[in-house]
């Protein structure tokens, strides 16, 4: 059965909704996560932590607020509330790269392979020409053969 002109009509117009507003600006995210990865840089890992937990908030579907947040919490020894911000950012930015990285990393060491191996593969896919590619299957390949 062939959709009728109306409900192509509703479909376009949700569509256009979904959209950026006319003039509407791109957030820069490295921009907006700066000051805490500066804090970060010189060992203020709780400021961080606060930096990027508003950021997170006012930005909810970032991966990069998330996978920072996930960086810092990573830094304080926090790994199983950072294991969740890189799940939650590849769950809101599946196209965002670092935070299958991150989440890979994390999966690594607590012996989840299988979690791991399919992690990193996605940063690959997303990140091919990345300069570590080669270490990065070797790891795929290590979580595998577990």
């Amino acid at each position: 059965m062939r959709p009728s002109t109306g409900s192509q009509l509703i479909a376009a117009l949700l569509l256009l909704s979904l959209q950026a507003p006319a003039g509407a600006k791109e957030v820069n995210f490295d921009e907006v996560l700066k000051s805490g990865n500066y804090m970060l840089q010189i060992g203020e890992s709780e400021k961080a932590v606060a930096f990027f937990a508003n950021k997170t908030k006012k930005y909810p579907s970032s991966g990069a607020c998330h996978t920072a947040l996930g960086r810092a919490l990573k830094r304080l020894g926090k790994l199983d509330q950072a294991k969740e911000e890189f799940r939650v950012s590849m769950e809101v930015e599946p196209a965002y790269a670092d935070g299958f990285y991150e989440f890979g990393v994390l999966s690594e060491s607590d012996k989840q392979w299988a979690q791991a191996a399919e992690a990193f593969e996605k940063y690959i896919e997303l990140k091919p020409d990345n300069a570590q590619r080669r270490t990065i299957e070797d790891r795929i390949k290590y979580c595998k053969a577990q």
